[in-house]
């Protein structure tokens, strides 16, 4: 039983990484809390969703298109919403850009209403509800899927990071932007593509959402909260640190309903959110 429980706090954990990390990008990078991250999880579900239905495309080869689509709206998202606030000072960054993203929220959720319904959504793949024996514990295909679309996608991210010259001038942007500025980097160009990059990580996490659980129009505000845990575990802006931050998150949420019950699963999360901002606010993981 208790590999058992080490194995979906695992899962969980992996899972949690992947949600995350678009919004530890972006925060890392341009200083921005993006309030409307879960929002676009829930839309980068509905895309696949979408070509699931219409097109019959198995949820995880969507991942490719969904990740161009959702590219592609981050893109427009920091036309429009992010970027006037690049004259701002860091700290009127943050409490602008999170008022702002609380507005987003209204505007996307009644958008993917008015296009999907409100109906709950999930899809159910002929590999759904299949397990694999590993050593006597079960692991449920679906979540086998996820762990390896997660590994992929932060490889890639990576190897983008720390291969590529758009990568490193989006490090050397997160370190410190005007240095970076007079080094001959282009700041305007690096939020770019780095908001673009974030809002396709939450579609790619969207796609594991709607396999694994369900969306709904309403439901991005749990991924959100989700994604702060995470970030604050990690550390404000740590994108390396994120996944052993998710994994912390979820080893201690099983553990948590497995002391306490499945009805505590999310207090367990919001608990240890608040002791990590008293007693660590740097993150547990952070150096």
């Amino acid at each position: 039983m208790i590999a058992q429980i080490i194995m979906y706090g695992v899962i969980i954990g992996i899972f949690y990484a992947l949600v995350a990390v678009g919004l530890s990008l972006l925060f890392g990078v341009m200083k921005y809390m993006n309030i409307a991250h879960g929002s676009f999880v829930v839309i980068g579900g509905y895309i696949s969703f979408w070509l699931f239905n219409l097109l019959g495309i198995d949820p995880f080869l969507s991942i490719p298109f969904v990740l161009v689509i959702m590219f592609v709206i981050g893109l427009i998202v920091y036309g429009l919403v992010f970027s006037p606030l690049k004259r701002f000072a860091e700290g009127q960054r943050l409490g602008n850009s999170m008022l702002i993203t609380f507005g987003l929220i209204l505007v996307l959720d009644n958008l993917v209403a008015f296009l999907w319904t409100s109906d709950v959504k999930t899809i159910t793949a002929p590999y759904s509800g299949q397990v694999i024996q590993l050593l006597g514990i079960r692991v449920p295909f679906t979540s086998l899927g996820v762990i390896g679309v997660t590994f992929a996608i932060i490889g890639i991210l990576h190897l983008f990071l720390s291969r590529t010259y758009i990568g490193q001038s989006i490090k050397a942007t997160a370190q410190d932007w005007e240095a970076a500025s007079l080094l001959g980097i282009n700041i305007n160009r690096t939020y770019l593509i780095a908001c673009g990059i974030s809002v396709a990580l939450a579609g790619a996490a969207g796609t594991a959402v709607v396999l694994m659980y369900s969306i709904s129009p309403y439901s991005g505000l749990e991924w959100m909260l989700i994604s702060m845990i995470v970030l604050v575990f990690a550390g404000l802006g740590k994108i390396r640190e994120v996944f052993l931050a998710g994994l912390a998150l979820g080893l201690l949420e099983q553990l948590g309903v497995f002391l306490l019950g499945g009805h505590y699963r999310a207090v367990v999360g919001l608990v240890l959110f608040v002791l990590i901002l008293i007693l660590r606010p740097q993150g547990l993981f952070a150096k």
